[in-house]
């Protein structure tokens, strides 16, 4: 990343105010990313603005620094950052609400459309919170404790506990550096990964109760009346889909997720050789190899028949797994 280094280093050293804006719906990484950025470079002496479309969800406000983030953007600023999106859509706001182009874009994710002015894409990095991590000495910004604990966010969350093919040597140093800084693991973990509401165990059951299995898929759709009649207060599937991607026996699970404005949120997760951002592609999505997504216009069954029926026609079923 040397000449990727010295663009941001140079972008840097002339600009003072900044926005920093991650996807919607976030996940540890998207929050991860946003907050370290935003703590990293206000103590270089930035004047730095995170924003994010929706709430910092709930899970994720044990993180220092979580309630600097903002819904809008200022006015002016001399530079926006965009980290862990594919696409500059993927933020939520509309175009015309930027108060700039992109002039940054850090990302990890292999359907990235390098959007901004700079592009730092490494898709090999398990998380983007891994490529900021590498960026900080380089860029002479002073990893601490709070810095640390929204890297080994991200790199938890991404990496669902360390349990993904792209967990490498580095990966675990790196996590043993954080850990070193002062990052609560066991806190992280439990946060993150295993802790979370009474809501969302229920949201969790309604969409259980609507699991279905066939052609080495399974997947569950969660409605707006699932949505309200719990009481969830989020637009995404509570990591539904990280449990669905348990089940033995499947090629690929899937979460069909009902949005406001006749819009369905798709997650896509494989077990084997099926690339499931391929797949998301089509629908106008990315993201990895084995974890993908995409926001598609329609209502939630002819939405759910069509992916279905583009998802069996793309993979290989072992007859074995098929029940």
């Amino acid at each position: 990343m040397k000449r990727e280094i010295a663009q941001v280093n140079s972008h840097l050293e002339t600009v003072t105010t900044l926005a920093i804006v991650t996807h919607e719906r976030p996940d540890g990484d998207a929050v991860g990313s946003l907050i370290a950025l935003a703590i990293l470079l206000e103590k270089a002496g930035k004047q730095v603005t995170p924003v994010l479309i929706d709430r910092v969800p709930a899970r994720f406000r044990f993180l220092p620094g979580y309630e600097r983030v903002q819904k809008g953007f200022p006015t002016e600023c001399e530079s926006l950052i965009v980290v862990d999106c594919s696409e500059v859509e993927r933020i939520g706001f509309d175009a015309k609400s930027l108060p700039r182009n992109v002039d940054l874009n850090i990302d990890h994710h292999p359907t990235n459309t390098h959007f901004g002015v700079i592009n730092v894409v490494v898709p090999e990095a398990a998380a983007t919170t891994e490529i900021l991590f590498d960026l900080s000495s380089p860029l002479g910004l002073e990893i601490d404790v709070e810095v640390a604990t929204s890297f080994l966010t991200g790199l938890v969350t991404d990496t669902i506990g360390f349990r993904t093919s792209n967990v490498t040597p580095k990966v675990l140093k790196m996590a043993a550096r954080l850990i070193e800084l002062g990052a609560p693991l066991t806190e992280v973990y439990k946060r993150s990964l295993n802790q979370r509401s009474f809501v969302a165990a229920r949201y969790w059951g309604r969409g259980l109760s609507n699991l279905e299995q066939g052609e080495g898929l399974v997947w569950s759709s969660l409605g707006l009346d699932d949505r309200e009649q719990v009481g969830y207060p989020g637009r995404d599937d509570a990591d539904l889909i990280n449990l669905l991607s348990t089940i033995d026996g499947t090629e690929v699970s899937l979460v069909f997720v009902e949005q406001h404005g006749g819009k369905v949120k798709v997650s896509w997760r494989s077990h084997g050789a099926v690339n499931v951002a391929e797949i998301a592609t089509e629908f106008g999505g990315g993201g990895h190899d084995k974890a993908a997504g995409a926001v598609i216009s329609g209502d939630l069954e002819p939405v759910r028949s069509k992916v279905l029926a583009f998802t069996k026609a793309s993979i290989q079923v072992n007859p074995e797994l098929v029940k």
